[in-house]
């Protein structure tokens, strides 16, 4: 696995970044449930493979329920969040997604999907568009039928990337195969944490768990009879993100003066975040160096030490 993220990583720097991310298909993690539905029509055709260790079963989804903390979110989002939970179309938790990824900066792009999602349409491979309303407010739309709103309604961020997000979003879809809008709501839990493994590398773990309420009954049919194809679309998703992630956090390690460059050319977002994202590039670079150093010393120790 380890030899791997670090050929990926490689690759990426060497071929460029446009050339290696029109390879990962990347969408945003707060859009994918409102397209992801017409997406699952269309793969019936493309015969996408299944994904593993997903989950719907009625533990996970108690689990994910009794994780939400209530009585920190605003009482505006209390009453819509329950009728998605109590009235859910699809649920799903997707597969865990381990990569080698900086902590910090997970936790800022977790913090600014509206950042990713800009850096992205600079790399030239989406046209999803996520403005930043206010706050933690966000209005999105994918250009091919999908908008909505996203609210990050309570967030709890601690060092290592030990965080806790959810979400509550509202959209529509309109076109094709449909003759009217589809209305849906959705709930998303976005947990994660860090460890270093005994490489020295610093590895993120996330795992998301999904509710979705579709708003029309005879599409609530429609919907579970496809509900794997939908399932599959969510878990390649949320796995090419992370995958985008760690790319994105190797790159800043070796060559954090292009992430600079990238980061100060973001039209949407300010310059106090453009800032930040900086800051943690280079620091991420720092440590890495850091990092390498250790692992060089541990080395010669243990060559001294079978020498003598």
């Amino acid at each position: 696995m380890v030899r791997c993220l670090r050929k990926t990583s490689a690759s990426a720097l060497e071929m460029g970044w446009n050339l290696f991310w029109q390879r990962v298909r990347c969408f945003s993690l707060v859009f994918l449930l409102f397209a992801c539905l017409d997406t699952a029509l269309s793969e019936r055709v493309n015969g996408a493979s299944e994904a593993h260790e997903a989950s719907t079963s009625a533990e996970a989804r108690e689990t994910a329920i009794n994780a939400i903390p209530f009585a920190k979110i605003d009482k505006q989002f209390r009453e819509p969040m329950r009728h998605v939970i109590d009235d859910c179309t699809i649920y799903r938790r997707l597969p865990t997604q381990i990569v080698d990824c900086d902590p910090e900066m997970f936790t800022y792009m977790a913090q600014n999907p509206d950042a990713l999602v800009e850096i992205w349409k600079q790399l030239g491979i989406t046209r999803v568009s996520l403005e930043r309303i206010d706050g933690n407010s966000f209005r999105l739309a994918d250009g091919v039928g999908t908008t909505g709103k996203l609210v990050i309604v309570e967030q709890t961020c601690e060092k290592n990337a030990q965080n806790r997000f959810v979400m509550f979003g509202e959209g529509a879809y309109e076109g094709k195969p449909f003759s009217r809008p589809v209305h849906a709501q959705s709930v998303l839990l976005l947990k994660s944490g860090s460890m270093v493994e005994s490489n020295g590398r610093t590895y993120v773990a996330a795992q998301m768990d999904t509710f979705l309420r579709i708003d029309r009954t005879s599409l609530e049919i429609l919907a579970k009879a496809i509900q794997p194809l939908v399932g599959r679309t969510a878990d390649r998703n949320f796995a090419d993100t992370m995958t985008f992630l760690s790319g994105f956090s190797q790159a800043s390690e070796a060559q954090p003066e292009r992430i600079e460059r990238l980061a100060l050319n973001l039209p949407r977002i300010t310059p106090e975040r453009q800032k930040q994202l900086v800051q943690i590039a280079y620091q991420t670079g720092k440590h890495s160096e850091s990092e390498s150093r250790v692992r060089v010393s541990d080395r010669e120790e243990q060559n001294t030490s079978v020498a003598r």
